[in-house]
């Protein structure tokens, strides 16, 4: 495992130095998750690919710059991947990190560089931002911090193993960073303009989610075809990452 800096940008990858000779996956986690969480997916993909998880500012206890916005994170991706003159790019979502590979593509524009995205319950619409996002930006930021460790507290103590370990990965994320991430979801989730732009421009596209999650959407929603995960929810790599790297693996090696 390799930690690469790129301009203000931190990746974790397979490789030592990025190359436009490897096929490209790109990994955007949920708020509050962190590069650690996904070692056993790095440690196990095939060496003709380039597996890059961008690491969330404020996150994996990294310092966090209350100037980042979404835009600009996924500006300085755009900029990576011209520079290394990138393509057969694949881009692996999860939860928030869904509204990432919608920002790049939007300044890309060239579908023939981008070879299938999988989102995982990736986010979409503004009712994706009812359960925390909205709830983070009712509070003010300076009465944020207590509320966020009285939040990592109640995962801690949680019946399900996943939000328990979720909250190992929230213990090392910035409260500040949680906060102005809520505050770009929800402001970038308005009117749907995130699920028409995954419906109409990503050609190649999947939708996943866990069965647990009890999303009552009709397979027509998503512009894709679905693909549930059995008897898991919205942290299916912590449920069992053994049966989530399966997928993972099955899904990029039979992508023709």
């Amino acid at each position: 495992m390799y930690k690469i800096k790129f301009k203000d940008l931190i990746l974790v990858s397979n490789k030592k130095r990025i190359s436009s000779n490897y096929k490209t996956i790109f990994f955007f986690y949920g708020m509050g998750n962190s590069s650690n969480d996904f070692n056993f997916l790095i440690k196990k993909l095939d060496k003709k690919y380039q597996l890059l998880i961008p690491e969330l500012p404020g996150h994996n206890n990294d310092k966090f710059n209350s100037k980042f916005s979404l835009i600009n994170y996924a500006n300085s991706i755009v900029l990576l991947i011209l520079r290394n003159n990138l393509y057969n790019l694949f881009f692996f979502s999860h939860s928030v990190g869904g509204i990432i590979p919608i920002l790049i593509a939007k300044r890309i524009k060239q579908k023939k560089k981008i070879k299938k995205f999988f989102n995982y319950e990736g986010n979409l619409t503004e009712y994706d931002t009812d359960t925390i996002t909205k709830k983070t930006l009712s509070y003010d930021i300076e009465e944020f911090d207590e509320k966020f460790n009285k939040l990592i507290k109640i995962c801690k103590q949680s019946n399900q193993s996943a939000i328990r370990l979720w909250s190992d990965s929230l213990n090392k994320t910035s409260s500040e960073a949680f906060y102005y991430l809520s505050k770009d979801t929800v402001m970038l989730s308005k009117k749907s303009i995130l699920l028409q732009f995954f419906r109409i421009f990503f050609r190649r596209k999947l939708y996943m989610f866990g069965s647990n999650s009890l999303l009552n959407l009709p397979e027509s929603f998503f512009g894709s075809e679905r693909l549930i995960l059995k008897n898991t929810g919205h942290f299916a790599f912590y449920d069992d990452n053994t049966k989530f790297l399966s997928i993972f693996l099955k899904l990029i090696y039979n992508c023709k």
